[in-house]
């Protein structure tokens, strides 16, 4: 019998968009797929659940949902709140508050380098501060959604998972760190 063991290690991935003082990328060569890390789904597709009370950041998921789902790289299919693999959510003013300059954080728990659990949060309060259009928010799910299917940041700014972006939606570049990511064993990574 083959005994499973879980990672021990929380991963975490802060993303920091827009306003960031971290450390800056200044090798912006093209890549010709965006990096993806050793975790991922057993498949590529998972089931999702958007627990925001929020209208509108309930739609923004939505809508970031629906871009991916378009590319045919992965599939977001709806699920239960006891059952989802993916909770997306968006943080309470306390959380907010303790967030920094993080306008969007992905969490990850998994098992031998497969994802069991994503949770996805979107800070309401720093994107209305720092004066984001609905296409930003929109943007920024969709990246966040791109680490919740175990891409990594690109050094390119023509990639929706550059480290600050907020203004460049899904490319060719991401989608093709998908389908890659899917192609690759998991815990191997790029």
């Amino acid at each position: 019998m083959r005994k499973m063991t879980w990672l021990k290690t929380l991963a975490v991935f802060v993303v920091s968009l827009g306003l960031w003082g971290g450390p800056s990328v200044t090798s912006a060569a093209a890549a010709t797929v965006t990096p993806f890390g050793a975790q991922r789904f057993a498949h590529d597709h998972a089931t999702y659940v958007i627990t925001t009370k929020s209208a509108y950041y309930r739609r923004i998921w939505q809508e970031a949902i629906q871009a991916w789902n378009q590319t045919g790289a992965f599939k977001f299919e709806a699920g239960t709140k006891r059952h989802a693999q993916i909770k997306l959510d968006t943080d309470s003013r306390q959380q907010a508050a303790m967030m920094g300059d993080n306008v969007g954080v992905t969490q990850y728990w998994a098992k031998n380098n497969d994802l069991t659990t994503v949770t996805s949060t979107l800070n309401p309060e720093l994107m209305h501060a720092f004066g984001y259009s609905r296409a930003d928010d929109e943007h920024v799910a969709e990246h966040e959604l791109g680490h919740a299917m175990g891409l990594n940041h690109n050094p390119s700014k023509d990639s929706v998972m550059y480290y600050r972006d907020r203004s460049v939606g899904i490319q060719k570049v991401d989608v093709l760190g998908v389908e890659e990511r899917y192609h690759t064993p998991a815990g191997e990574s790029d």
